[in-house]
């Protein structure tokens, strides 16, 4: 870790992890830039072997970038975003904290099927018809 008062950052290398609940980000290296103390933190940058994970979603590159302030991550350097056995990549994946929206750049992706379930949750009766409703 190498701490610069003047400049109001911290670099922290080797494997590093970062964990804000309900996420955690990982990484060779990571920059964090802070106003007036460590708590308030304005962005980061993570570089080599970067992934992102929080639930059942996670994001692998090689470099992100994370603003506080315009609450974004970019993603750039053979990105990769799961969501279960979904994929998306693209050269550059921008995520956009509040809407948990994101916009992909040159998309490409893997959507596995999933199985539709009627407005009962699959049950249907045997001896309902289109004329006669159970």
């Amino acid at each position: 870790m190498s701490l610069d008062y003047k400049g109001n950052s911290v670099v922290f290398s080797g494997h590093v992890r970062a964990i804000q609940e309900p996420g955690q980000l990982t990484s060779d290296r990571l920059k964090v830039n802070y106003g007036q103390g460590f708590k308030d933190v304005k962005e980061m940058f993570a570089d080599g072997n970067v992934r992102i994970s929080q639930r059942d979603q996670w994001a692998t590159s090689d470099h992100a970038i994370m603003d506080q302030t315009r609450r974004t991550v970019v993603l750039t350097g053979n990105p990769v975003v799961h969501q279960g056995n979904d994929q998306i990549t693209g050269d550059r994946i921008t995520v956009y904290m509040d809407t948990n929206k994101s916009v992909v750049e040159h998309a490409r992706a893997i959507i596995f099927p999933r199985e539709s379930k009627t407005a009962d949750n699959g049950k249907t009766s045997p001896n309902a018809t289109p004329d006669k409703p159970q």
